[in-house]
């Protein structure tokens, strides 16, 4: 059940969080153009293309914003469209040819200087011809640092990739000036800085976090480094990132992730295949899971404990054997595992420790340069599934005042999703599995009175 609701989380998150809506400002407005695109007839086409992009639908955007750059070479939006597209779909080559062209007709607008810093930032990008990694970091720096001070909503996203810029190459004074202005920018909203919290307050000293994306890294790290640091003794390590040789080293010297690898050895990392089966060849092992069991070595030697964000979903199952539930987090045991949820840490999380509020009106989500819009409503099924974990047990457990309480929770956040009819089908297809699972029939019920409400 634990790998089930880890892949289904994972899926959530990322497919709920797709969706910008149709822009309803013009281009200068929706990526801080400022010289925009004045010839009859094109902003509607270009308002189109960009629906599109933040629906994600590359199927068709790509070739949407390479008619619109034949058709205005002189707009500074289409090229800059046209590169996202690019970037986005893996041709970042092509992605900093039309980001260049971008910056020649418009050098001043907010989301060219942040797509083309991200472009060339050698953390995220492999090698450049006739560009060493210092000038790019040192370019994209200046874009970055230049878009961080404008009044555009984009500003703040300038300070993310500053942060993880600056992380990669050890000034972790400025990676967390980078972080504190995130904070004093308000660039999180509270179900998401709650969402950071409870994946820090039930660690264990010194622990060590293993994320997976934005939403998991960057909240933990802001309120690491607010005014009021909260849990600063919790080393933070993004999965993504751990494929990074140079954020591996950062790591390990100056946060002290229990890396036992040399620097050879982190350099030499590369997807690997441990199995002489020929009829059953596991996936590859990326180097951030290599770093990440090298981590869990170590770490049970130093007496720190390791966990993973539910987040994670399927970049966990290499040690999703190794994993026993506690809330958002699981933790990593050495050895064999005597069960895969710890019920009563899952308990003391979800009903003492988390922040569990929620507003009534979700808050608006500034714009943002990514399709994937970091929107908040996705978060709260991670809180249902935990609830449903919950009621499972106390009913094993024949407590029906408290299986009944934690299923109402779990119906409540199910719901708070946005999305109703996708906790009805969990429900149908648990239903199918077992049919007379009591838990399961209780959730019907709530779920299906509230449909009917509405």
């Amino acid at each position: 059940m634990r790998i089930t609701i880890a892949a289904l989380l994972g899926a959530t998150l990322i497919a709920g969080s797709i969706g910008c809506g149709a822009a309803k400002n013009p281009a200068w407005i929706r990526w801080g153009i400022t010289k925009p695109t004045t010839d009859p007839g094109a902003e509607p086409l270009l308002a189109e293309a960009y629906k599109f992009f933040y629906q994600a639908r590359f199927d068709t955007t790509p070739a949407l914003y390479a008619d619109l750059v034949n058709r205005y070479p002189q707009s500074a939006e289409a090229h800059l469209g046209l590169s996202m597209t690019y970037r986005y779909t893996g041709n970042r080559d092509t992605a900093r040819v039309e980001a260049r062209k971008a910056y020649e007709l418009d050098s001043a607008a907010v989301g060219v200087l942040l797509d083309y810093a991200d472009l060339i930032v050698p953390v995220r990008n492999g090698p450049i011809p006739d560009m060493t990694d210092s000038a790019r970091y040192a370019e994209s720096d200046r874009w970055c640092l230049k878009a961080a001070t404008s009044s555009h909503p984009f500003n703040a996203h300038a300070n993310v990739q500053l942060l993880t810029s600056y992380m990669s190459r050890a000034r972790l004074a400025d990676a967390w000036h980078q972080a504190s202005e995130l904070n004093r920018k308000r660039y999180y909203p509270q179900p998401l800085l709650d969402f950071g919290y409870n994946l820090l307050v039930g660690l264990e000293p010194d622990a060590i976090l293993i994320t997976n994306g934005d939403n998991d890294t960057y909240p933990p790290w802001v309120l690491q480094h607010s005014g009021r640091p909260f849990r600063p003794d919790v080393t933070v390590a993004n999965m993504t990132l751990l494929n990074s040789p140079a954020v591996v080293r950062m790591l390990r010297d100056s946060l002290n992730l229990p890396v036992s690898l040399t620097d050879k050895e982190i350099d030499s990392l590369r997807p690997r295949t441990d199995s002489s089966d020929l009829e059953h060849i596991p996936p590859p092992k990326s180097p951030a899971v290599q770093v990440i069991e090298n981590v869990i070595a170590n770490a049970a030697k130093a007496n720190r404990t390791v966990y993973f964000a539910v987040t994670l979903g399927p970049e966990a199952l290499p040690f999703s054997t190794q994993l026993v539930l506690e809330g958002l987090v699981s933790r990593a045991v050495v050895g064999e595992r005597t069960s895969t949820v710890d019920f009563e840490r899952l308990a003391e999380n979800l009903t003492k420790k988390y922040r569990l509020g929620w507003p009534k009106t979700l808050p608006p989500w500034s714009a943002n340069m990514s399709p994937l819009t970091r929107i908040i409503d996705p978060l709260a099924p991670n809180y249902g599934f935990l609830f449903i974990q919950l009621a499972a047990y106390y009913n094993s457990q024949e407590d029906e005042a408290k299986t009944d309480e934690a299923v109402a929770q779990a119906a409540t956040w199910m719901q708070r999703s946005n999305n109703t009819s996708w906790a009805s089908d969990y429900v149908e297809t648990w239903l199918r599995r077992d049919p007379e699972n009591a838990v399961a029939k209780k959730l019907k019920v709530i779920i299906d009175k509230s449909g009917s409400a509405q």
